[in-house]
């Protein structure tokens, strides 16, 4: 009976969404994926958000990394013909933007607050906190009448109710969708594949590109084996994933150079997303850029929201690449050309943020000629939060690049002086 029940409800769902997916939303705010290339409908995974928020408002997605949960969320949202708010939910102050792009008021928070209760006072609104890792730095900022979506790796946030454990395919789904991807025939050797990679959605995208240009019994001997990475809570993914995707990556490099240099741009760069703006920057030329992103798209190692302004690349892929600076030592040298492309924008604070975590990992002789230009970026962040009126975020941050500036530098140094000028303009 029950199983039944989950099957009709499946059919409606499916039903639902597809009477809707013609239909944008009426208002999105947020980097909301846009579907990949290799998509695969989970329509009973679909059905049971649904049943959850049939039921109550908050649904948590929860699950390892590369199971597919940011893209579950994406396309139940996409159906949505309400309000939605899609929020990088790794850095609180990313849903103090989110909320503020509703609300009017001179400082950040206020208007954060202000687009908080506007939203709910909104229709079919729905909020989805993508990647939360924190459930008391989320909890201020729940709405009171808007659904909510979370989707996480962290099982403490199963306390808000309505939990949907996501994992990777079946074996048979695997294979299938292996099968799909590549354009080959599958046999024996595609289920080694899909046992290999955990049968991650992920990892299978990835490796299905390559396997268009290789049979399926070669690839895993000819995958590169990259260092072990450090894991965060709640991934445990097999280790060949991380050589999955340095496999996709060299094979796209081989064909065009320049999408190696944006995938290494992408890897340091903010983990939530890069604007197209900015990658066109890198040069030599925003088609050549488009090409280069296409590949990157084509082999499952970047993806774009549904309006093409950001693109993005997962958490995992991110790791890789950079893992893979980091053994090559060439880390110091991918820095450089993220300093050429950035600019004084709204989202200046959150790649300059991403940058100082990786310049502080350098050894001391690559950092010292870049010391410069990081602390440069730290003083124009805060001066970018002021200007936009995050005041609060401002201060704090310009407490902490002073001390930066006072640690890093001589006694006197004109660039502390200009640091403790930056956080006036934030008091």
């Amino acid at each position: 009976m029950v199983g039944a029940a989950v099957a009709v409800l499946a059919l409606v769902t499916a039903f639902v969404l597809r009477r809707r997916r013609g239909a944008r939303p009426r208002l999105v705010l947020g980097a909301v994926p846009r579907e990949p290339l290799s998509a695969v409908s989970r329509t009973a995974l679909l059905a049971k958000i649904e049943e959850k928020f049939a039921g109550g408002r908050f649904c948590v997605l929860l699950g390892g990394g590369g199971v597919g949960k940011t893209h579950l969320a994406a396309a139940y949202v996409r159906a949505v013909r309400g309000t939605v708010v899609w929020v990088a939910a790794q850095d609180p102050a990313n849903t103090v933007r989110a909320y503020a792009a509703l609300g009017r008021a001179a400082d950040a928070e206020a208007a954060a607050r202000a687009g908080l209760a506007r939203l709910d006072g909104l229709d079919d609104a729905i909020v989805v906190f993508d990647g939360a890792t924190d459930p008391d730095a989320l909890n201020r900022w729940l709405p009171a009448r808007a659904r909510v979506l979370v989707t996480t790796t962290v099982p403490d946030f199963e306390v808000l109710g309505g939990t949907v454990p996501v994992s990777g395919f079946g074996e048979a789904e695997a294979v299938r969708f292996l099968e799909a991807r590549s354009g080959r025939e599958a046999g024996t050797a595609a289920a080694d594949v899909a046992r290999e990679l955990g049968c991650l959605p992920l990892a299978l995208a990835q490796a299905g590109g390559v396997i268009r240009r290789q049979p399926f019994a070669t690839y895993l001997d000819e995958l590169p084996h990259a260092p072990p990475l450090e894991r965060d809570p709640g991934e445990d993914h097999p280790p060949r994933v991380e050589d999955t995707t340095l496999a996709a990556l060299r094979a796209v490099a081989a064909r065009d150079s320049r999408a190696l240099a944006l995938a290494e741009l992408l890897a340091v760069l903010a983990p939530w997303g890069v604007r197209r703006a900015l990658l066109h920057r890198a040069g030599p030329d925003p088609v050549a850029v488009e090409a280069a992103l296409h590949g990157l798209t084509e082999a499952a190692l970047a993806e774009s929201d549904i309006g093409g302004e950001v693109v993005m690349m997962h958490r995992l892929t991110q790791r890789a690449v950079l893992g893979r600076l980091h053994a090559e030592e060439r880390l110091a040298r991918a820095l450089d050309r993220a300093f050429e492309v950035l600019e004084p924008a709204p989202d200046l604070p959150d790649h300059a943020a991403a940058l100082w975590r990786h310049f502080r990992a350098l050894p001391a002789a690559e950092a010292g000629p870049r010391l410069g230009r990081i602390l440069r970026l730290r003083r124009r962040s805060v001066e970018v939060l002021a200007d936009s009126g995050a005041f609060a975020q401002a201060k704090i941050l310009g407490l902490e690049v002073l001390a930066d500036h006072e640690a890093y530098l001589p006694a006197g140094h004109a660039d502390t002086a200009r640091a403790a000028r930056s956080l006036d303009r934030a008091a």
